[in-house]
């Protein structure tokens, strides 16, 4: 048994891990992959990561064999899947679910698209150079934007599988940028400089993922830009009520 099952590569998800390790909860980290491991920087033997992505039968067999306390979801707002499993899971399973949400912040003046596909549209009636901070998911996707192979910058997270997997699909190496976000204002302009792009492709990704700094740099450089919408609207918490339940349920 443990405590805690926390779900979550995202910047809440680490600032609850260090929760979880300073207050020594018996918990469980799940991460999707070996990178996101690194970055969870687990200091107690309390904690242990489980690396890999997990579908609803695997969600309820990790419930049955360790009976959490309590199920935080600090799962990224666009990753709308594993949200959908842990909300069912939980209800079986008949145990407590927390989601950590971001605030969508307002963007004033950008166009909006409610889904990829309407995204793909816009694209295809616009011209020059696209800059994607959407990461490697919807990459797939964007084949569908007429010329991508050199209209498209990739900004992806600098991981091998995910690069080898965006030159298979077409984009050229030269245009795809491998860096760990969030940057800063000065660093996005600079690159929306320097690959000439005019037009900036995003999620609204909060505060913790650089959202504002985007639309600085973008509008800095007077680009167009491009929202995806989130998938879905979600009730949820701050990482500071998901400390305070934590440190309630340890009492």
């Amino acid at each position: 048994m443990c405590d805690v099952i926390l779900f979550g590569g995202t910047t809440e998800g680490r600032q609850l891990a260090q929760c979880l390790c300073d207050k020594a909860v018996l918990s469980i980290v799940c991460v999707a992959g070996s990178y996101g491991a690194e970055l969870v920087n687990i200091t107690n033997t309390a904690v242990r990561v489980h690396i890999g992505r997990l579908d609803l039968q695997e969600i309820n067999a990790l419930f049955q064999e360790h009976r959490p306390r309590l199920v935080i979801d600090a799962s990224h707002p666009y990753a709308t899947e594993i949200s959908s499993n842990l909300r069912q899971a939980c209800d079986e399973a008949k145990l407590p679910y927390l989601r950590v949400m971001r605030p969508e912040p307002k963007a004033e003046g950008c166009l909006v698209a409610a889904d990829m596909e309407e995204l793909t549209r816009f694209l295809n009636n616009r011209n020059g150079r696209i800059f994607s901070a959407l990461g490697f998911k919807e990459a797939q996707a964007l084949r569908a934007v007429k010329d991508y192979e050199n209209r498209i910058i990739l900004r992806i997270l600098p991981q091998a599988e995910t690069l080898s997997a965006c030159i298979e699909a077409g984009y050229r190496a030269p245009n795809i940028i491998c860096m760990q976000g969030p940057f800063s204002r000065e660093l996005n302009r600079a690159m929306f400089k320097a690959t000439q792009a005019n037009i900036l492709i995003t999620k609204n990704s909060g505060v913790n993922g650089g959202f504002d700094e985007k639309l600085q740099a973008a509008r800095d450089c007077g680009m167009e830009i491009i929202i995806l919408q989130r998938p879905e609207k979600e009730e949820g918490c701050s990482v500071e009520e998901a400390v305070s339940r934590i440190g309630e349920l340890i009492k």
